[in-house]
């Protein structure tokens, strides 16, 4: 049986080669790797070596030996004479071309990762044994071509040994990090991941990243500002977090959501945001007699900046109210915090609503809250007309990540974002930029983020 060698730069190449010269039905009696001399020592190619023989002659082989007593493939026929072909530049084939018959295992893809191993380890025992490279049968110096194919196949080690040697320094698993990204963006995609933005949302940020720059990684600043762009895209952002009023009675706006997370003091920001920097006639409601101190926590809000009160206990007399302010620029609702489980006090929040019918609705998040809570609070107040959102206590919050998965999955806009307890300092119009920034860089300013404004 005549055994044929053939070596390539890859396997797949090796493979093209064979079943060109032997078929496709063509048999791999074995594989391994082996290490080419490159110039005086240097850029030495690693190439993978196969051994085939046409099917035919295996057949013939195993016709002549006993099949009740061996399954395996017999060894070359002692004497024959095999012919040896260095395989550089053959067309591979189509992804449409037969599978090739594996043997003695049927193996679905060369393993590519376990081939690096070994070139890695026969390359550190070169370097470190130059005797063992004289050993090695005298070949012609390589030209241009194949010195920059053998310098590019040492850059993509290199870049696949520091993408291992990151994961294992971050102690991530072997996964984590998705598969094709530049070693330069490596980093990014860890960063994101380590302020806890998801997993899917990093990686399609990071790959449009590299799509946008097109390979041009080396400037970290642009990368940077690139990374803030494609993640602030996935935050939904209100261009009118709060429109002009009506031309008939004020702007109705009402802030709904769980207790806890600060819209009494909202309502108060915004109030003072109409008042001092739109110059707006702006009148409070609020419908939370539930709480302790509520009613009066606002009506001081309101007696500092120089506002009416009204004071509504049952949705009955929501309508009445708001016909006595109809003079107002903007009406403002504070409303009772109800808890996400209490469907009962959502109802009864909801007849309010459908009364005043205010033409925004924001709910109140709080920034602290873990990402199950406040996708189920959304869940729970979404069905009561909600069309903004409002993150509050961004200054407590320990990631900011997350918040960038909550706000895609809710899917409405963002209006404004408060970052502290003063009133009117401590809130601003919300900007995808912003929170991306966030994201990158934690709390700014000294570790309290304000306000441009404040």
């Amino acid at each position: 049986m005549k055994t044929r060698i053939y070596r390539a730069n890859s396997m797949s190449e090796a493979v093209a080669a064979l079943r060109q010269d032997l078929g496709v039905d063509a048999v791999i009696l074995e594989t391994r790797t082996a290490r080419r001399s490159g110039i005086w020592g240097w850029f030495g190619a690693t190439v993978v070596e196969v051994h085939a023989a046409a099917a035919a002659e295996v057949r013939a082989v195993r016709e002549q030996s006993s099949p009740a007593t061996s399954t395996s493939v017999p060894a070359p026929v002692p004497g024959a004479l095999p012919l040896v072909e260095t395989v550089r530049s053959r067309p591979q084939q189509s992804a449409e071309s037969p599978r090739l018959a594996w043997t003695p295992q049927d193996e679905s893809a060369p393993d590519r990762e376990a081939t690096r191993r070994m070139a890695q380890s026969m390359l550190a025992r070169l370097e470190s044994n130059p005797a063992l490279e004289s050993s090695t049968p005298t070949e012609p110096k390589p030209g241009p071509n194949q010195v920059q194919a053998a310098r590019g196949e040492l850059d993509e080690l290199r870049e696949m040994v520091g993408q291992v040697l990151k994961r294992q320094e971050l102690d991530l698993p072997s996964g984590t990090v998705p598969t094709g990204l530049p070693d330069g963006m490596v980093d990014w995609y860890v960063e994101l991941i380590s302020n806890e933005v998801s997993e899917e949302l990093a990686t399609n940020v990071i790959h449009a990243v590299c799509h946008q720059l097109g390979g041009r990684i080396d400037d970290r600043d642009r990368v940077r500002e690139c990374v803030i762009q494609q993640l602030s895209e996935y935050i939904p952002i209100s261009k009118s977090p709060l429109p002009d009023a009506p031309q008939q009675g004020p702007l109705v706006i009402a802030l709904v959501g769980p207790t806890g997370v600060g819209k009494t003091t909202t309502t108060a920001k915004i109030a003072a945001t109409c008042r001092f920097h739109r110059g707006e006639r702006v009148a409070l409601v609020t419908c939370d007699t539930y709480r302790v101190a509520a009613v009066a926590q606002l009506k001081t809000y309101a007696e500092i900046l120089g506002m009416p009160i009204t004071v509504v206990e049952q949705p009955s007399q929501m309508g009445e109210a708001l016909a006595a302010l109809q003079d107002m620029d903007v009406v403002i609702i504070d409303t009772p915090g109800r808890s996400q489980r209490d469907e009962g006090r959502l109802d009864e929040l909801k007849q309010f609503l459908s009364i005043a019918q205010p033409h925004q609705t924001h709910l109140v998040l709080s920034g602290t809250a873990g990402e199950k809570v406040l996708i189920r609070e959304a869940e729970a107040f979404l069905p009561l007309g909600v069309d903004r959102i409002v993150l509050t206590k961004l200054d407590e919050a320990v990631s900011f990540g997350m918040l960038v998965d909550v706000l895609h999955r809710i899917g409405r806009e963002l209006s404004f974002m408060t970052t502290g307890q003063e009133v009117p300092a401590d809130i601003e119009p919300a900007s995808g930029d912003r929170l991306a920034m966030m994201v990158l860089d934690g709390l700014v300013r000294g570790g309290t983020l304000r306000s441009e404004r404040g």
